[in-house]
């Protein structure tokens, strides 16, 4: 929602104002899984109530996408799978087995897409050589910290590589968060808030704490568990979703502007752009495999829907090789 909107709420139509044009209409409010709210649009009180009772998450964030927090039902708290989750992060050998796991698909997936790019550049053994060998130790590692150094060392060789799928105006050296110096690091870290949230909103659902984690640190105002469940998703479908959007022709450099701090951040205009596009890319089911021993199609939410529930089954019986994470087995590019 951009900031000249006013959305209300009667007879069971979520009613839409555009008050810069001067329009007016209405759709059934039972279509909205969630309303996302960027800069000021305006929400009715009778609207808001609604969706807290039909438990539909409203998330605020600035005009240029940074999050500001939501309003939602809390009716679907489940206490005793939260002590169960919080027990099992607590269990070093559950939490590293897990952990093992969300590393090891984030690097397959993350050198899988390179090599699916080969229509823009084909790299070299030499120049994919460090992800593999993440791969090959990431079982062997006893713990949390020797993980995580595998996985920053391919993580550093996976986006020195990524900036060569991109147009020249975009290319980057390096991944680069808190703030983003350049554009295409700016979409980066657009499009991960984006599905972050989404995540949150899909562990919260399944009854699990977003706080409690296995692969990432416990701390304050950090849904720990959503770091660690986005890790699969960042290659094949965010990162790949802005590459596309890059080469689109819809975005250019001039679209970004620096604040005081130097960081950069995208327009309004394309940062509604790129929102929209990600929100496609979540329900295509053509875009790619969750290889589950099924090889069939899933969209995104369904992909991510399903590898909860099999943490939340590891989580039940106690074991750590029951969790399935998302391993991408693309089709053939057109």
């Amino acid at each position: 929602m951009k900031s000249d909107i006013k959305l209300g709420f009667r007879e069971g139509q979520m009613t839409i104002a555009d008050l810069g044009k001067g329009t007016k209409r209405e759709m059934p409010f039972s279509t909205v899984e969630s309303i996302s709210v960027f800069g000021q649009a305006q929400l009715s009180t009778q609207l808001i109530r609604e969706c807290i009772a039909r438990d539909v998450p409203i998330i605020y964030y600035s005009d240029d996408g940074h999050y500001f927090g939501k309003v939602e039902s809390f009716d679907r708290i489940d206490p005793i799978r939260h002590k169960m989750q919080m027990y099992a992060s607590d269990d070093s050998t559950f939490s590293l087995g897990i952990a093992r796991s969300i590393v090891d698909a984030k690097v397959r997936n993350s050198l899988t897409y390179l090599l699916r790019r080969s229509d823009v550049y084909v790299f070299t053994d030499k120049e994919l050589q460090p992800l593999g060998h993440s791969i090959q130790r990431i079982q062997e590692c006893t713990s949390i910290d020797e993980l995580m150094g595998y996985e920053g060392n391919a993580a550093r060789t996976y986006f020195q590589c990524l900036s060569r799928l991109l147009p020249d105006e975009f290319a980057f050296s390096g991944r680069s968060a808190r703030p983003p110096k350049d554009p295409f690091n700016s979409m980066l870290s657009f499009g991960y808030s984006i599905y972050f949230r989404t995540i949150i909103g899909a562990i919260e659902r399944a009854g699990l704490h977003p706080y409690f984690s296995f692969l990432h640190q416990l701390k304050f105002g950090h849904a720990a568990l959503a770091s660690d469940l986005i890790e699969a998703f960042r290659a094949p479908v965010i990162d790949a979703a802005i590459v596309d959007f890059a080469w689109s022709g819809d975005v250019h450099p001039n679209d970004f502007y620096h604040n005081d701090a130097g960081a950069v951040y995208m327009k309004r205009g394309v940062a509604k752009e790129l929102s929209g596009y990600l929100s496609g890319i979540a329900l295509e089911k053509h875009a790619y495999y969750l290889h589950f021993g099924d090889r069939r199609k899933y969209s995104f939410r369904v992909a991510l829907d399903t590898m909860i529930r099999s943490l939340i089954i590891a989580i039940e019986q106690k074991d750590p090789s029951l969790y399935l994470p998302f391993l991408w087995v693309p089709e053939d590019r057109d």
